[in-house]
């Protein structure tokens, strides 16, 4: 379960090394002039995500084709339509 932590705000007295320490525990939210920075420790065993934004929606479009093969798209516009007509309002008393 992820903490939430509040930022940290950082003036020119801050202590760098302090935060460093922190940040080698849970990453660490930074603010400074009303704009944060996450601070956290780099895994080098971990590579870094490289897959760029275009690459992983192409990933996902790819991971998600078909899924819907086995739906029944006339039962599925009926049913759209029936909802409709019968509405989804509470009836109101005069």
């Amino acid at each position: 379960m992820a903490i939430d932590r509040s930022p940290v705000k950082v003036t020119p007295e801050s202590d760098l090394e302090s935060l460093l320490d922190e940040a080698t525990k849970a990453p660490l939210v930074l603010e400074r002039n009303g704009v944060t920075y996450r601070l956290s420790l780099e895994n080098e065993q971990t590579p870094p995500d490289r897959e760029s934004a275009r690459e992983r929606e192409l990933r996902i479009l790819d991971e998600t084709i078909g899924s819907w093969a086995d739906l029944d798209t006339d039962k599925m516009i009926r049913e759209i339509y029936e909802a409709r007509r019968a509405g989804s309002r509470t009836p109101v008393d005069p």
